[in-house]
């Protein structure tokens, strides 16, 4: 099956137009576009929860899931330095999906909503084979919105919270390792994913560029720097890790360093920013915007370091 990032570069060739619409602002190629529809510049993206790609039923509440699945979406919007305002939803529900967990998987939906300020305003329910969940979210930019194309060489790369632990939690699901000391707590980060939106507002006042992690950090950072004609340094013993992550990931046989790296799911903003106490207060600094084109991480004495894997792919 063909690559998933090349599949996206294809199609953007399908759908391009001699004379693009009238409102358009940014279209596809970013976390999300941006159409100005007569008022001001409105931020949509969308994304779906797939069961058996995304997760399993027996790992995760319906609660957990709608939460999950909401906060996925509105994720790009922060990571445009936007403010989300509304929501559409599209359920495809199995038959043997009990009435309980329906409304479960509602009220993780409603609850997220409130929290994000994503109210739902439509959708779509339908039956399917499979439990998945669609969700078209919208916000406007703070100020104008961040794209992946505006960082430039000596601009430092920031992420705000941790990296890799909901890539380590679903390895403890994986491996049914649920008596390791912190399980948990790492489990938990990855049915729960973070709520940046306060984060959101304070890095539209600095970024230069920016990204969500959702398919994981170094992959992320190379479609930031791909959009902006720029390379990145990354420095492995700067990533914000979890307490309990390197000897969870230890006692799975995993390495904690590529987990932070590539693990998936992790929904944190990278940004790129000129240095300041500003971008210092709510993220950490883990690397530096270079001249070129090659993304590389590094280890304490400078030394470039390979990775396992890149990152997630849905189309292997």
């Amino acid at each position: 099956m063909g690559d998933e990032f090349a599949r996206i570069e294809w199609l953007k060739t399908r759908f391009e137009l001699d004379d693009a619409p009238e409102g358009l602002v940014l279209g596809i190629g970013d976390d999300a576009a941006v159409f100005d529809f007569g008022n001001r510049p409105t931020i949509v993206t969308v994304d779906t929860q797939i069961e058996g790609a995304h997760f399993r039923r027996d790992w995760i509440s319906p609660r957990d899931l709608g939460r999950k699945a909401l906060a996925a979406a509105v994720s790009d919007i922060w990571a445009m330095g936007g403010v989300s305002c509304a929501s559409i939803v599209a359920l495809s529900l199995p038959s043997g999906m009990s009435e309980q967990d329906f409304h479960e998987l509602v009220e993780g939906i409603a609850g997220a909503a409130r929290t994000t300020g994503a109210t739902v305003i439509g959708g779509n329910l339908s039956a399917g084979e499979h439990l998945s969940v669609t969700t078209t979210a919208f916000g406007w930019p703070k100020r104008s919105a961040v794209t992946r194309a505006g960082a430039r060489p000596g601009d430092l790369v920031y992420v705000t919270g941790t990296l890799g632990a909901a890539a380590l939690g679903l390895a403890i699901l994986q491996a049914g390792r649920a008596d390791l000391e912190y399980a948990d707590r790492f489990v938990e980060r990855w049915r729960r994913p973070p709520m940046n939106g306060r984060a959101a507002i304070s890095m539209a006042e600095v970024a230069t560029a920016a990204v969500d992690v959702s398919d994981g950090c170094v992959q992320d950072l190379a479609h930031l720097c791909a959009a902006s004609g720029v390379g990145a340094r990354v420095h492995a013993d700067a990533l914000p890790l979890a307490r309990g992550h390197l000897e969870t990931a230890e006692a799975l046989g995993l390495d904690p360093r590529t987990l932070a790296l590539a693990g998936g799911e992790d929904y944190e903003l990278l940004f790129t920013a000129a240095p300041s106490s500003e971008a210092e207060a709510f993220a950490a600094e883990i690397g530096r915007i270079t001249e070129g084109s090659e993304v590389e991480v590094v280890d304490a004495d400078g030394r470039p370091l390979t990775l396992d894997r890149a990152g997630f792919r849905h189309f292997k």
